[in-house]
């Protein structure tokens, strides 16, 4: 089709939309639409589209303020300044930590020695402990808590839709009588990716993972740092076991039946009559 398509020149089938401006701006309007050689639209309905009261409509709307994209040497630097150096943030107006002792609103500074905090107060009562720092000024900062995300798949897979890429999807008959049936994600978490990237850019510091699956029963969650600094053997999980997850639904209805109710049926099974042992653990029980 090459010798009919692909370029806007004679002897070629092409459909042309004409726009006002970049299509993908705020406020862009087609002028004409050509379709197989022939204009499409009336000239009077585009004039008024493009009439004096639709035009300052549209310069009213506020362009969208982009969060600024900082190149990866210059991200790694200042990373790199605020781990091994001090650090003195300015311009923040505004702080949700729960901590009594720092206020909450106004001009701010937060100085950062080696990535700890040793003051968050005015700029006068942070003086002292500001100098000779690394300087970082925001303009109407914020500072919050870390964040907790739950229930996520961060650190089972890389890509969820390729299996390969990950721990692998749990998508067996469920037995409940079986306690092998029950998968662990703390066996099979990995603390690394673009996912946990990702989180740390979001102020997610950590994460509630659970094995991927495809039926009723779910598995047993692990709650992981996504700070890239800590491994499974030194702090990099903060909670082996968090929950043992249920799923009601499509999936489940393939697994245990052609029914939703049969799923709700063994749920109170497994939480009344049905002990959990993983290995090299104490057995537990679950309790309704």
């Amino acid at each position: 089709m090459d010798h009919r398509i692909g370029y806007v020149r004679p002897g070629y089938d092409a459909d042309i939309v004409v726009f006002d401006s970049h299509p993908l701006s705020i406020g862009a309007t087609p002028l004409q639409v050509y379709v197989d050689g022939r204009a499409t639209l009336d000239d009077e309905k585009v004039k008024e589209s493009l009439s004096k009261v639709v035009t300052e409509k549209l310069q009213e709307q506020p362009a969208p303020q982009m969060r600024a994209k900082l190149e990866p040497t210059i991200r790694e630097e200042t990373c790199k300044m605020v781990a091994e150096g001090k650090t003195v943030i300015t311009g923040i107006t505004k702080s949700h930590l729960q901590d009594d002792h720092t206020t909450s609103s106004g001009n701010l500074t937060l100085v950062l020695d080696k990535g700890k905090t040793v003051c968050f107060d005015t700029a006068e009562n942070c003086l002292s402990h500001a100098s000779d720092g690394f300087s970082i000024a925001l303009q109407n900062g914020h500072v919050l808590p870390g964040l907790t995300a739950a229930v996520t798949h961060v650190g089972m897979a890389e890509i969820d839709m390729e299996v390969k890429t990950g721990d692998g999807v749990l998508n067996s008959k469920l037995n409940p009588s079986d306690p092998e049936s029950v998968v662990y994600a703390k066996y099979g978490v990995r603390l690394d990716g673009r996912a946990f990237e990702r989180a740390r850019i979001g102020g997610v510091t950590r994460v509630i993972s659970a094995p991927l699956d495809l039926g009723f029963l779910g598995g047993v969650s692990v709650g992981v740092e996504t700070g890239g600094e800590k491994t499974i053997l030194n702090g990099g999980v903060f909670r082996d076991e968090v929950a043992l997850h249920f799923t009601l639904g499509q999936d489940s209805k393939r697994e245990c039946s052609e029914f939703n109710s049969s799923s709700i049926r063994l749920l109170p099974n497994w939480l009344t009559n049905v002990h959990l042992q993983a290995p090299n653990q104490p057995q537990r029980y679950l309790q309704q």
